[in-house]
């Protein structure tokens, strides 16, 4: 009865000249759309178009005006929004919410004005029926997106038994969001350009340093800051994202206005969705193009990853009874923390009352001690969910007839169960080890001191390794970067923005030996310290939101092959050396 009424409505406004033909047509066909979203009758009325006095005045409005409605975007779009559907979209992301308030501001002016067609507002309908369809189905939004941040053939069980959200990773220095940030660097670097000359700097005096890697992927980024900035960048980088900062003096003497860029690298395999790995098409065999990346980080976490696994393998548990843990610790694992080498376990936080001096029993290659109580409750709890969430997966068709772990029936989860088992993995965790190591000292260990503390987090998972040690690596060289910038006297006086984030390197197909490198921006924080004194730390969100705010169109931009172009056609020649 409601969408008749809409319709009667719109049919007598275009009968009285209200409303146009089509946009009669588009208003019954969003009626149709609100009420599958769940909006009451009176939300149905269809907007009659402005007048030409109203949109002369909407189009003659002070920027004043234009700066409020910039400010108040987001709640004054979602006011706009039918009762029932403000609330759930207050909730969402920023990103999400955004999205949503320009759909429904597009979506009311194309209803007023007649520019939606038929086919469009389908078009619509059938977009909004798809993210219910999608939002509907929770198995697979999760299977989705564990394939899309590359956690490769993650089952249901395994992504429910995982404490951490995929979109996030978390870390001792800062909770990482990575779905809703990460954007192409055609976009982030205008972007970029746009906020800093809203900040003051001028163009033509923007020098931007870079602290990348020395890989030759990253030259991609350079070409865009070259030719959005209009200079090629000063170099602050060492292999492996490493900031040099005793160049802070050379880089504030060569320009009024200062950029730093602070981003390690890592590679992407849009085939495998893993992070970690880019193939050079420069190699000529086709199966050695595939290599790591960040070559530098994967270098430093592989003898950790070795370590890991040995010792995962050499840790088995038992649940002997209701009350009970027995726990298998391999002779080479307690020697290793005897030396002060490899992985050293916290025993207070493994073994129950004695410790490592006092094992239940002694097997020719291991030693068997009874669980602390927290670690033996952790045991209980992961093996009671393993069995309850995998027969309910049987159950419910879940599980493929190639499932490569047998279900856990009492005589199993009663046997001895090694942690290197995906579903244990997860118990061992940085309150039960971490790694010894000796002094590393000198900037070439520079990456690897800031790695070892964080070794646990980058190890488990579920987020690949490379990728949460880029991330480590990130926050640790921004917040050292800020510290000595704070302090450096060359940047007195000078507008500055230090940003912060991951080089994302997209690999290129097999097939497309001629695709061009292409590189997305995964932003963490940025400071801004400007002339006046003004100081200011962004954290992800907030420098996200920034950048958001801001056009990726920037005419300020350069022509970088009719710029080269130039240099040939310039009629003067420079002699360095007269002829006598």
């Amino acid at each position: 009865s409601s969408v008749a009424e809409s319709r009667a409505r719109a049919a007598e406004q275009l009968a009285t000249g209200e409303m146009s033909r089509r946009c009669a047509g588009c208003a019954s066909l969003t009626a149709v759309a609100v009420l599958l979203a769940g909006a009451g009758p009176a939300s149905l009325l269809p907007v009659p178009p402005p007048s030409v006095a109203q949109q002369a005045t909407s189009l003659t409005g002070s920027s004043a005006r234009l700066q409020d409605r910039h400010a108040r975007g987001k709640a004054a779009s979602l006011a706009a929004l039918p009762g029932p559907l403000a609330a759930p979209l207050a909730a969402l992301p920023p990103f999400f919410s955004r999205l949503a308030a320009k759909f429904q501001s597009y979506l009311s002016m194309s209803r007023a004005s007649g520019y939606l067609s038929w086919w469009g507002a389908v078009g619509l309908i059938s977009l909004a029926l798809a993210i219910v369809w999608l939002c509907s189905t929770p198995q697979k939004r999760r299977f989705a997106r564990g394939k899309l941040v590359g956690t490769g053939a993650l089952t249901p069980l395994l992504r429910r038994l995982t404490p951490k959200r995929l979109d996030q990773i978390e870390l001792p220095g800062g909770v990482v969001d990575v779905t809703d940030s990460v954007m192409g660097y055609r976009l982030f670097v205008p972007r970029l350009y746009n906020w800093c000359k809203s900040m003051g700097m001028k163009r033509g005096q923007i020098l931007p340093s870079i602290g990348f890697c020395s890989d030759e992927n990253q030259g991609y980024p350079t070409i865009l800051i070259l030719k959005h900035f209009g200079t090629y960048p000063f170099n602050h980088g060492y292999i492996g994202g490493i900031l040099a900062l005793d160049r802070h003096g050379p880089h504030a003497s060569h320009g009024e206005d200062m950029v730093i860029f602070c981003a390690p690298h890592v590679g992407y395999d849009t085939v495998s969705k893993r992070f970690g790995s880019y193939r050079r098409i420069q190699v000529a065999k086709p199966e050695n193009q595939v290599s790591t990346c960040c070559g530098k980080i994967a270098g430093v976490l592989e003898p950790y990853k070795v370590r890991y696994e040995a010792t995962l393998e050499r840790i088995k548990v038992k649940l002997v009874s209701k009350d009970q843990v027995h726990v298998s610790l391999g002779d080479s694992i307690i020697l290793d923390s005897a030396k002060g080498t490899g992985v050293a376990l916290h025993y207070d936080r493994l073994l129950g009352k004695g410790g490592v001096e006092n094992p239940l029993y002694l097997e020719s290659t291991s030693k068997v001690f009874l669980a602390s109580e927290e670690f033996a409750a952790n045991v209980r709890e992961v093996l009671a969910s393993e069995s309850s969430l995998l027969e309910a997966d049987e159950a419910a068709g879940l599980i493929e007839e190639d499932f490569p772990v047998e279900l856990p029936g009492k005589a199993k989860r009663l046997s001895w169960r090694s942690l290197s088992e995906p579903f244990l993995r997860q118990l061992f965790t940085r309150d039960v080890f971490h790694f010894q190591t000796p002094p590393l000292l000198g900037e070439e260990n520079r990456l690897e001191r800031q790695l070892v503390p964080h070794m646990p987090d980058i190890l488990k998972g579920p987020w690949d390794p490379e990728l949460v040690a880029a991330v480590i690596c990130c926050q640790a060289e921004f917040g050292r970067t800020v510290h000595s910038v704070e302090y450096e006297k060359a940047y007195e006086g000078k507008n500055l923005v230090v940003v912060s984030g991951v080089n994302v390197d997209i690999c290129p197909k097999a097939e497309d030996a001629r695709a061009f490198p292409s590189t997305s921006f995964l932003p963490w924080a940025a400071y801004v310290q400007l002339a006046d004194g003004t100081r200011r730390v962004f954290e992800q969100e907030e420098f996200v939101n920034e950048l958001l705010e801001h056009s990726e169109e920037n005419i300020d931009a350069i022509d970088i092959e009719r710029g080269v172009l130039e240099l040939f056609d310039r009629p003067n020649k420079v002699r360095f050396f007269e002829k006598k």
